[in-house]
């Protein structure tokens, strides 16, 4: 099962070659043991989501998604979908999905 957080923005220190290497959420730190998956996909413009959509645009704005296996200091693993939108500087990172 998986829970949506409707892009809940995040902070991310990413690896050399832009994969989430450790991220910060709900002020937990977890760290990413392994990249599961890794897509880029265009937002639609009438989600909302988009940077040109919020600015009245109707293009198909493409983001960069990493379905990551992370954990906590303490705590269990779990699975994560996380977001990067090149184009909205102020909220680059966002928490998309978690899966139990």
């Amino acid at each position: 099962m998986a829970r949506r957080y409707r892009s809940e923005p995040i902070e991310v220190v990413a690896a050399v070659d832009g994969a989430p290497a450790v991220f910060r959420w709900r002020g937990r730190r977890y760290a990413v043991r392994v990249v599961i998956a890794s897509w880029v996909e265009a937002v639609p413009w009438w989600s909302g989501e988009s940077p040109d959509a919020r600015a009245g645009g109707q293009c198909h704005a493409p983001r960069q998604a990493w379905r990551v296996e992370a954990a906590p200091r303490t705590g269990s693993a779990g699975v994560y979908d996380l977001y990067r939108d090149p184009g909205d500087l102020e909220r680059s990172w966002v928490l998309e999905r978690v899966f139990d």
